[in-house]
């Protein structure tokens, strides 16, 4: 007569498969201590990983971000404005309805030369060493795509996109130096740094004018049609700090322009003090 199951041992009520299973477990769990715990005869090495191998690590250089640096950032991004209005002058990329451009694009690469180099002498004064050249990640990310557009076989608005694009850099600009203000630490930069914005943003007004003239280019309005924002001098009471979105180059079969979206330079644009030109 068999045992009845309720009183078997738990043990013997396993089946076959289950103890497979289990067995199974105890195996891999052995052999995982096995090759992670220490082995009989085999010499501690720190170069050797159990499993693997640790590739040596180099320490990141230390970024410290000061009034300096953010100076240095400022600096960098004139000469980004400066090399953009250079080559679209070279070019001779203002024509037609907007040739006017082309004389306050000149008058502006003038001022913001003289910024570029008013900020460095801020700089030395800090203790800094000067930043005479554009920042290469706002020039790989906005203002290279943005020429490579405008330049594109075909693009019919060779001369729009190319006031579109300074417009967009005043604006870029003015919102870089607007933002100093909260983040130096000396009053006087403060105020340079607003001063130097203010600049910026008139330039940003004027062109505006040049790509929507007259007064309904003056305050804030809709596209009837579309309900977006037009272009217009004054968007707002106060200075945006919200990235920017552009369209360039010839457009799509629905119509539609590339869009690039430009914001003011972040951490990993900054001018450190270990970033050389």
């Amino acid at each position: 007569m068999t045992t009845p199951e309720i009183n078997q041992p738990k043990f013997l009520r396993i089946s076959r498969r289950e103890l497979l299973r289990v067995g199974g477990i105890g195996l891999l769990s052995t052999s995982l201590l096995a090759a992670c715990g220490k082995q009989k005869g085999v010499i501690a090495d720190k170069a050797i990983a159990s499993i693997g191998t640790v590739p040596s690590t180099t320490a990141l250089v230390e970024a410290e971000i000061t009034d300096a640096v953010l100076l240095r950032t400022a600096a960098s991004l004139e000469y980004n404005v400066i090399d953009a209005y250079s080559k679209s002058l070279d070019a001779g990329y203002f024509t037609g309805d907007y040739a006017i451009a082309e004389i306050a694009v000149k008058r502006f690469r003038d001022i913001h030369q003289a910024n570029a180099t008013a900020i460095n002498s801020l700089v030395v004064g800090l203790g800094g060493k000067a930043h005479r050249c554009a920042n290469t990640r706002i020039n790989s990310l906005y203002i290279e795509p943005a020429f490579a557009l405008i330049a594109a076989e075909g693009n019919p608005d060779v001369a729009l996109d190319s006031v579109t694009l300074a417009h967009t850099l005043e604006n870029l600009a003015a919102q870089m130096y607007q933002g100093l203000v909260s983040l130096l630490s000396e009053p006087k930069l403060r105020g340079d740094a607003i001063r130097i914005g203010q600049s910026n943003a008139r330039h940003a007004v004027i062109l505006s004018q040049i790509l929507n003239p007259g007064l309904s280019g003056v305050g804030p309005s809709n596209d009837p049609t579309t309900g977006t924002a037009n272009l217009v001098a004054i968007p707002s009471t106060y200075g945006s700090l919200a990235n920017l979105r552009v369209s360039f180059g010839p457009a799509n079969q629905d119509g539609v322009k590339t869009m690039i979206t430009m914001e003011t330079p972040s951490l990993n644009a900054l001018a450190y003090d270990f970033v050389t030109c």
